[in-house]
Protein backbone atom coordinates (compact mmCIF):
# COMPACT_ATOMS: atom_id res chain seq x y z
CA UNK A 1 0.00 0.00 0.00
CA UNK A 2 3.09 2.16 0.74
CA UNK A 3 4.66 1.99 -2.70
CA UNK A 4 1.51 2.43 -4.33
CA UNK A 5 0.97 5.66 -2.10
CA UNK A 6 4.64 6.53 -3.26
CA UNK A 7 4.26 5.69 -7.01
CA UNK A 8 1.39 8.24 -7.23
CA UNK A 9 2.86 11.07 -5.20
CA UNK A 10 5.86 10.99 -7.58
CA UNK A 11 3.80 10.83 -10.71
CA UNK A 12 1.52 13.87 -9.59
CA UNK A 13 4.42 15.70 -8.63
CA UNK A 14 5.73 15.05 -12.81
CA UNK A 15 2.38 16.33 -14.34
CA UNK A 16 2.60 19.36 -11.68
CA UNK A 17 6.33 20.10 -12.53
CA UNK A 18 5.08 19.74 -16.80
CA UNK A 19 2.28 22.04 -16.02
CA UNK A 20 4.22 24.91 -14.77
CA UNK A 21 7.10 24.24 -17.13
CA UNK A 22 4.27 24.63 -19.97
CA UNK A 23 2.62 27.55 -18.60
CA UNK A 24 6.17 29.46 -18.33
CA UNK A 25 6.86 28.64 -22.08
CA UNK A 26 3.29 30.20 -22.86
CA UNK A 27 3.61 33.35 -20.95
CA UNK A 28 7.23 33.78 -22.55
CA UNK A 29 5.87 33.56 -26.07
CA UNK A 30 3.47 35.93 -25.58
CA UNK A 31 5.35 38.11 -24.02
CA UNK A 32 8.12 37.76 -26.83
CA UNK A 33 4.83 38.08 -29.39
CA UNK A 34 3.71 41.43 -27.78
CA UNK A 35 7.21 42.89 -27.73
CA UNK A 36 7.63 42.58 -31.49
CA UNK A 37 3.99 43.71 -32.46
CA UNK A 38 3.91 46.27 -35.48
CA UNK A 39 2.34 49.39 -34.36
CA UNK A 40 0.10 50.27 -37.95
CA UNK A 41 1.26 52.80 -40.04
CA UNK A 42 -1.58 55.50 -40.81
CA UNK A 43 -1.60 58.81 -42.69
CA UNK A 44 -2.38 62.09 -41.22
CA UNK A 45 -3.04 65.72 -42.21
CA UNK A 46 -3.21 68.74 -40.16
CA UNK A 47 -5.31 70.59 -39.56
CA UNK A 48 -5.57 74.19 -40.80
CA UNK A 49 -6.91 77.78 -40.30
CA UNK A 50 -7.74 79.48 -44.08
CA UNK A 51 -9.75 81.67 -45.68
CA UNK A 52 -13.12 79.57 -47.26
CA UNK A 53 -15.53 81.01 -49.24
CA UNK A 54 -19.28 81.06 -47.79
CA UNK A 55 -21.89 79.77 -49.96
CA UNK A 56 -25.84 79.89 -49.67
CA UNK A 57 -27.53 76.95 -51.72
CA UNK A 58 -30.90 77.67 -53.58
CA UNK A 59 -32.88 76.12 -56.38
CA UNK A 60 -33.31 77.94 -59.49
CA UNK A 61 -34.61 78.11 -62.96
CA UNK A 62 -33.56 79.34 -66.53
CA UNK A 63 -35.21 81.72 -68.34
CA UNK A 64 -33.84 83.53 -71.54
CA UNK A 65 -33.09 86.88 -71.41
CA UNK A 66 -35.04 87.49 -74.75
CA UNK A 67 -37.33 85.06 -76.52
CA UNK A 68 -39.29 86.63 -79.41
CA UNK A 69 -42.28 84.72 -81.18
CA UNK A 70 -41.86 84.59 -85.55
CA UNK A 71 -45.19 85.43 -86.50
CA UNK A 72 -46.92 86.48 -89.73
CA UNK A 73 -48.22 89.98 -90.45
CA UNK A 74 -49.32 89.87 -93.59
CA UNK A 75 -51.41 87.48 -95.53
CA UNK A 76 -50.35 85.46 -98.50
CA UNK A 77 -48.80 82.16 -99.10
CA UNK A 78 -45.58 80.65 -97.29
CA UNK A 79 -43.15 80.03 -99.93
CA UNK A 80 -39.85 78.96 -98.42
CA UNK A 81 -38.44 78.72 -94.65
CA UNK A 82 -34.45 79.16 -94.78
CA UNK A 83 -33.50 77.38 -91.12
CA UNK A 84 -33.46 73.66 -89.64
CA UNK A 85 -35.45 73.23 -86.66
CA UNK A 86 -33.28 73.85 -83.28
CA UNK A 87 -30.44 75.24 -85.39
CA UNK A 88 -28.45 78.65 -83.87
CA UNK A 89 -28.90 81.71 -85.99
CA UNK A 90 -27.16 84.67 -86.45
CA UNK A 91 -29.00 87.99 -86.32
CA UNK A 92 -30.23 88.87 -89.85
CA UNK A 93 -30.47 85.52 -90.99
CA UNK A 94 -33.24 84.77 -93.12
CA UNK A 95 -36.22 82.93 -91.66
CA UNK A 96 -39.30 82.72 -93.87
CA UNK A 97 -40.49 84.32 -96.61
CA UNK A 98 -44.33 85.08 -97.64
CA UNK A 99 -45.33 85.45 -101.30
CA UNK A 100 -44.36 88.98 -102.08
CA UNK A 101 -45.86 89.56 -105.29
CA UNK A 102 -49.17 91.02 -104.52
CA UNK A 103 -47.02 93.29 -102.15
CA UNK A 104 -44.85 94.55 -104.85
CA UNK A 105 -47.68 95.03 -107.01
CA UNK A 106 -49.00 97.46 -104.26
CA UNK A 107 -45.80 99.38 -103.90
CA UNK A 108 -45.93 100.02 -108.32
CA UNK A 109 -49.37 100.74 -107.80
CA UNK A 110 -49.17 103.20 -104.63
CA UNK A 111 -45.95 104.81 -106.12
CA UNK A 112 -47.88 105.39 -109.83
CA UNK A 113 -50.96 107.30 -107.50
CA UNK A 114 -48.14 109.69 -105.85
CA UNK A 115 -46.21 110.34 -109.17
CA UNK A 116 -49.88 111.23 -110.96
CA UNK A 117 -51.20 113.21 -107.80
CA UNK A 118 -47.61 115.02 -107.28
CA UNK A 119 -48.20 116.11 -111.22
CA UNK A 120 -51.59 117.74 -110.06
CA UNK A 121 -50.04 119.03 -107.22
CA UNK A 122 -47.22 121.17 -110.07
CA UNK A 123 -50.14 122.13 -112.07
CA UNK A 124 -52.16 123.54 -109.06
CA UNK A 125 -49.46 125.48 -107.68
CA UNK A 126 -48.96 126.64 -111.26
CA UNK A 127 -52.41 128.12 -111.80
CA UNK A 128 -51.90 129.70 -108.24
CA UNK A 129 -48.71 131.31 -109.43
CA UNK A 130 -50.39 132.44 -112.63
CA UNK A 131 -53.13 133.83 -111.39
CA UNK A 132 -52.32 135.71 -108.41
CA UNK A 133 -51.18 138.65 -110.03
CA UNK A 134 -54.47 139.04 -111.86
CA UNK A 135 -56.69 138.69 -108.48
CA UNK A 136 -54.29 141.50 -107.48
CA UNK A 137 -55.37 143.77 -110.34
CA UNK A 138 -58.78 142.46 -110.46
CA UNK A 139 -58.94 140.93 -113.93
CA UNK A 140 -60.44 138.00 -112.60
CA UNK A 141 -62.58 137.84 -109.08
CA UNK A 142 -61.21 137.00 -105.57
CA UNK A 143 -63.75 133.74 -105.54
CA UNK A 144 -61.96 132.17 -108.84
CA UNK A 145 -58.60 132.80 -106.78
CA UNK A 146 -59.38 131.26 -103.95
CA UNK A 147 -60.36 128.07 -105.61
CA UNK A 148 -57.43 127.94 -107.74
CA UNK A 149 -55.68 128.09 -103.98
CA UNK A 150 -58.07 125.48 -102.75
CA UNK A 151 -57.36 123.30 -105.38
CA UNK A 152 -53.11 123.31 -104.70
CA UNK A 153 -54.16 122.62 -100.97
CA UNK A 154 -56.21 119.54 -102.34
CA UNK A 155 -53.46 118.46 -104.28
CA UNK A 156 -51.00 118.65 -101.20
CA UNK A 157 -53.53 116.89 -99.25
CA UNK A 158 -53.20 113.89 -101.79
CA UNK A 159 -49.62 113.77 -101.99
CA UNK A 160 -49.45 113.47 -97.93
CA UNK A 161 -52.38 110.56 -98.45
CA UNK A 162 -49.89 108.91 -101.78
CA UNK A 163 -46.88 109.21 -99.16
CA UNK A 164 -48.51 107.17 -96.34
CA UNK A 165 -49.74 104.50 -98.70
CA UNK A 166 -46.46 104.01 -99.78
CA UNK A 167 -44.66 103.73 -97.10
CA UNK A 168 -47.58 101.11 -96.04
CA UNK A 169 -46.86 99.18 -99.17
CA UNK A 170 -43.45 99.29 -98.73
CA UNK A 171 -43.81 98.04 -94.83
CA UNK A 172 -46.36 95.62 -95.91
CA UNK A 173 -43.55 93.88 -98.67
CA UNK A 174 -41.03 93.99 -95.36
CA UNK A 175 -43.23 92.04 -93.71
CA UNK A 176 -43.08 89.28 -96.53
CA UNK A 177 -39.08 88.24 -95.31
CA UNK A 178 -38.97 87.55 -92.05
CA UNK A 179 -35.07 87.53 -89.99
CA UNK A 180 -33.55 86.79 -86.95
CA UNK A 181 -34.07 89.99 -84.77
CA UNK A 182 -30.82 88.84 -82.64
CA UNK A 183 -28.59 85.50 -82.07
CA UNK A 184 -30.74 82.65 -80.80
CA UNK A 185 -31.65 79.11 -81.13
CA UNK A 186 -34.98 79.13 -82.83
CA UNK A 187 -37.04 76.33 -82.38
CA UNK A 188 -39.61 73.83 -84.65
CA UNK A 189 -41.50 75.49 -87.44
CA UNK A 190 -44.77 75.80 -86.62
CA UNK A 191 -46.40 76.25 -90.00
CA UNK A 192 -45.51 74.20 -93.40
CA UNK A 193 -44.27 76.06 -96.80
CA UNK A 194 -47.25 76.57 -98.70
CA UNK A 195 -49.79 77.43 -96.25
CA UNK A 196 -52.17 80.19 -96.26
CA UNK A 197 -50.87 82.40 -92.99
CA UNK A 198 -51.86 85.96 -91.56
CA UNK A 199 -55.28 85.35 -92.43
CA UNK A 200 -57.25 87.62 -90.37
CA UNK A 201 -54.76 87.61 -87.17
CA UNK A 202 -50.97 86.78 -86.77
CA UNK A 203 -49.84 83.24 -87.56
CA UNK A 204 -47.28 82.02 -85.60
CA UNK A 205 -44.35 80.52 -87.40
CA UNK A 206 -41.69 79.80 -84.93
CA UNK A 207 -40.22 80.56 -81.66
CA UNK A 208 -36.53 82.20 -80.85
CA UNK A 209 -34.50 82.42 -77.61
CA UNK A 210 -31.34 84.06 -76.72
CA UNK A 211 -29.15 81.68 -74.62
CA UNK A 212 -25.79 83.76 -74.31
CA UNK A 213 -26.04 84.38 -71.43
CA UNK A 214 -28.86 83.13 -69.63
CA UNK A 215 -31.08 84.35 -66.22
CA UNK A 216 -31.15 82.53 -63.90
CA UNK A 217 -34.03 82.93 -61.08
CA UNK A 218 -34.11 81.70 -57.49
CA UNK A 219 -36.09 82.87 -54.35
CA UNK A 220 -33.87 83.50 -51.39
CA UNK A 221 -34.86 82.91 -47.94
CA UNK A 222 -36.27 85.66 -45.18
CA UNK A 223 -33.47 84.61 -43.12
CA UNK A 224 -30.77 85.66 -45.53
CA UNK A 225 -32.09 88.54 -46.45
CA UNK A 226 -30.37 91.36 -44.57
CA UNK A 227 -26.93 89.87 -45.20
CA UNK A 228 -27.23 88.97 -48.94
CA UNK A 229 -28.75 92.61 -49.64
CA UNK A 230 -25.64 94.17 -47.30
CA UNK A 231 -23.17 92.30 -49.37
CA UNK A 232 -25.22 93.05 -52.71
CA UNK A 233 -24.57 96.81 -51.62
CA UNK A 234 -21.29 96.46 -51.14
CA UNK A 235 -20.16 94.44 -54.68
CA UNK A 236 -22.07 92.56 -56.84
CA UNK A 237 -22.50 88.81 -55.72
CA UNK A 238 -21.69 85.76 -58.02
CA UNK A 239 -22.87 82.32 -58.12
CA UNK A 240 -22.13 79.21 -59.99
CA UNK A 241 -24.88 76.44 -60.45
CA UNK A 242 -24.57 73.20 -60.11
CA UNK A 243 -26.44 71.13 -63.47
CA UNK A 244 -29.12 68.47 -62.48
CA UNK A 245 -26.31 65.85 -63.63
CA UNK A 246 -23.91 67.10 -60.74
CA UNK A 247 -21.82 68.56 -62.90
CA UNK A 248 -20.67 72.50 -62.64
CA UNK A 249 -21.23 74.90 -64.93
CA UNK A 250 -18.22 76.26 -66.15
CA UNK A 251 -18.89 80.18 -66.01
CA UNK A 252 -20.18 81.98 -63.43
CA UNK A 253 -22.98 84.15 -62.93
CA UNK A 254 -23.39 88.16 -61.49
CA UNK A 255 -26.42 88.98 -59.54
CA UNK A 256 -27.95 91.68 -61.47
CA UNK A 257 -31.50 92.09 -60.16
CA UNK A 258 -33.11 91.78 -55.99
CA UNK A 259 -37.23 92.18 -56.30
CA UNK A 260 -38.73 95.29 -54.41
CA UNK A 261 -40.77 93.13 -51.69
CA UNK A 262 -40.67 89.91 -49.82
CA UNK A 263 -43.47 87.51 -50.82
CA UNK A 264 -45.63 87.05 -47.75
CA UNK A 265 -46.91 84.00 -48.65
CA UNK A 266 -43.43 82.14 -49.14
CA UNK A 267 -41.63 84.43 -47.11
CA UNK A 268 -38.74 84.69 -49.35
CA UNK A 269 -37.94 87.27 -52.70
CA UNK A 270 -36.93 86.87 -55.87
CA UNK A 271 -32.88 87.36 -56.89
CA UNK A 272 -31.65 87.21 -60.57
CA UNK A 273 -28.53 86.60 -61.93
CA UNK A 274 -27.13 86.44 -65.48
CA UNK A 275 -24.38 83.95 -66.67
CA UNK A 276 -22.31 82.88 -69.67
CA UNK A 277 -23.61 79.92 -71.52
CA UNK A 278 -21.27 79.90 -74.31
CA UNK A 279 -20.91 76.22 -74.67
CA UNK A 280 -25.28 76.41 -75.06
CA UNK A 281 -25.69 73.22 -72.74
CA UNK A 282 -28.07 75.04 -70.27
CA UNK A 283 -31.64 75.71 -71.49
CA UNK A 284 -34.65 78.33 -70.48
CA UNK A 285 -36.89 75.77 -67.76
CA UNK A 286 -34.43 74.19 -66.85
CA UNK A 287 -34.11 73.90 -63.00
CA UNK A 288 -30.52 74.32 -61.15
CA UNK A 289 -28.94 74.39 -57.87
CA UNK A 290 -27.30 77.74 -57.16
CA UNK A 291 -24.75 78.46 -55.04
CA UNK A 292 -24.51 82.19 -54.02
CA UNK A 293 -20.90 83.58 -53.17
CA UNK A 294 -21.75 85.47 -50.10
CA UNK A 295 -18.51 86.39 -48.77
CA UNK A 296 -14.99 84.92 -47.78
CA UNK A 297 -14.95 84.44 -44.16
CA UNK A 298 -11.56 83.88 -42.73
CA UNK A 299 -9.59 81.45 -40.08
CA UNK A 300 -11.91 78.98 -40.62
CA UNK A 301 -10.92 75.35 -39.19
CA UNK A 302 -10.87 72.96 -42.13
CA UNK A 303 -9.81 69.40 -42.46
CA UNK A 304 -9.32 66.86 -45.19
CA UNK A 305 -12.96 65.60 -46.12
CA UNK A 306 -11.80 62.03 -45.84
CA UNK A 307 -10.45 62.85 -42.27
CA UNK A 308 -14.40 62.94 -41.09
CA UNK A 309 -16.46 59.86 -40.42
CA UNK A 310 -20.10 59.64 -39.28
CA UNK A 311 -21.43 57.72 -36.96
CA UNK A 312 -25.17 57.88 -35.53
CA UNK A 313 -26.21 60.82 -37.11
CA UNK A 314 -22.63 62.35 -35.70
CA UNK A 315 -19.32 63.24 -36.98
CA UNK A 316 -16.01 62.51 -35.88
CA UNK A 317 -12.38 62.64 -36.64
CA UNK A 318 -9.68 60.41 -35.11
CA UNK A 319 -6.52 63.01 -33.89
CA UNK A 320 -3.14 61.91 -33.06
CA UNK A 321 -1.64 63.28 -30.14
CA UNK A 322 1.35 63.16 -27.64
CA UNK A 323 2.88 60.16 -28.14
CA UNK A 324 1.32 58.87 -31.36
CA UNK A 325 -1.54 57.72 -29.54
CA UNK A 326 -4.69 58.16 -30.73
CA UNK A 327 -7.92 60.12 -29.79
CA UNK A 328 -11.37 59.82 -31.13
CA UNK A 329 -13.35 63.08 -31.26
CA UNK A 330 -16.78 64.37 -31.90
CA UNK A 331 -16.85 67.44 -34.18
CA UNK A 332 -19.11 70.04 -35.82
CA UNK A 333 -18.58 70.06 -39.20
CA UNK A 334 -19.72 71.97 -42.28
CA UNK A 335 -19.95 72.58 -45.66
CA UNK A 336 -17.29 70.98 -47.95
CA UNK A 337 -15.12 73.58 -50.30
CA UNK A 338 -12.68 71.52 -52.96
CA UNK A 339 -11.96 68.56 -50.72
CA UNK A 340 -11.62 70.55 -47.70
CA UNK A 341 -14.49 70.04 -44.48
CA UNK A 342 -15.12 73.05 -42.44
CA UNK A 343 -15.20 72.23 -38.87
CA UNK A 344 -16.71 74.31 -36.00
CA UNK A 345 -16.33 72.73 -33.44
CA UNK A 346 -14.23 69.59 -31.89
CA UNK A 347 -10.46 70.20 -33.29
CA UNK A 348 -7.61 73.30 -33.45
CA UNK A 349 -5.32 74.34 -36.09
CA UNK A 350 -2.20 72.33 -35.77
CA UNK A 351 -3.51 68.99 -34.41
CA UNK A 352 -2.86 66.22 -36.79
CA UNK A 353 -6.28 63.88 -38.23
CA UNK A 354 -6.02 60.41 -39.40
CA UNK A 355 -7.12 60.29 -43.34
CA UNK A 356 -5.84 56.66 -44.33
CA UNK A 357 -5.95 53.73 -42.20
CA UNK A 358 -9.29 54.89 -40.10
CA UNK A 359 -10.18 51.09 -40.10
CA UNK A 360 -6.62 49.79 -38.57
CA UNK A 361 -7.47 52.24 -35.57
CA UNK A 362 -8.91 52.22 -32.35
CA UNK A 363 -8.42 54.48 -29.53
CA UNK A 364 -5.69 54.64 -26.94
CA UNK A 365 -3.72 53.02 -29.58
CA UNK A 366 0.17 54.36 -30.70
CA UNK A 367 0.82 54.62 -34.25
CA UNK A 368 3.19 55.40 -36.75
CA UNK A 369 2.77 58.22 -38.61
CA UNK A 370 3.40 59.88 -42.31
CA UNK A 371 2.46 62.68 -44.14
CA UNK A 372 -0.11 62.45 -47.59
CA UNK A 373 2.85 63.69 -49.25
CA UNK A 374 5.44 61.23 -47.89
CA UNK A 375 2.77 58.41 -48.88
CA UNK A 376 2.48 59.67 -52.80
CA UNK A 377 6.05 59.48 -52.86
CA UNK A 378 5.89 55.70 -51.32
CA UNK A 379 2.92 54.73 -54.01
CA UNK A 380 5.02 56.72 -56.41
CA UNK A 381 8.25 54.67 -55.68
CA UNK A 382 6.12 51.39 -55.61
CA UNK A 383 4.48 52.05 -59.14
CA UNK A 384 8.27 52.70 -61.00
CA UNK A 385 9.70 49.70 -58.50
CA UNK A 386 6.98 47.21 -60.35
CA UNK A 387 8.22 45.57 -63.83
CA UNK A 388 6.21 45.96 -66.33
CA UNK A 389 3.97 42.61 -67.50
CA UNK A 390 6.20 41.10 -70.21
CA UNK A 391 3.05 38.93 -71.83
CA UNK A 392 0.52 36.94 -70.84
CA UNK A 393 0.89 33.15 -70.32
CA UNK A 394 -0.34 30.48 -72.70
Amino acid sequence: MREINKSYLKYTLVFITISILAFSLTACGKSDKDKTKVEPLVTVAEVKSETIPVFLDYVGSLQSIESVDINARVEGFLIERAFTDGADVKQGDLLFVIDPRPFEAAVVAAEAQLAEDLAALAFAREQVRRYKPLAEKDYITQDAYDDYVTQAKEAQALVEADKANLVQAELDLSYCTMYAPFDGRIGRRLVDVGNLVGAGEATQLATLVKLDPIYVYFNVAERDIPEVIRQQNKEPLTFSIILPDESKHPQEGVIDFIDNQVDITTGTITLRGTIGNESKTILPGQYVKVQLLLKEQPNTIVVPSQAVGEQQGHTYVYVVGDGNKVEFRNVTAGSTYKGLRVISKGVKAGEKVIVNGLQKVKPGITVRTETQEQAKEKAKEKASSTPAPTGKKK
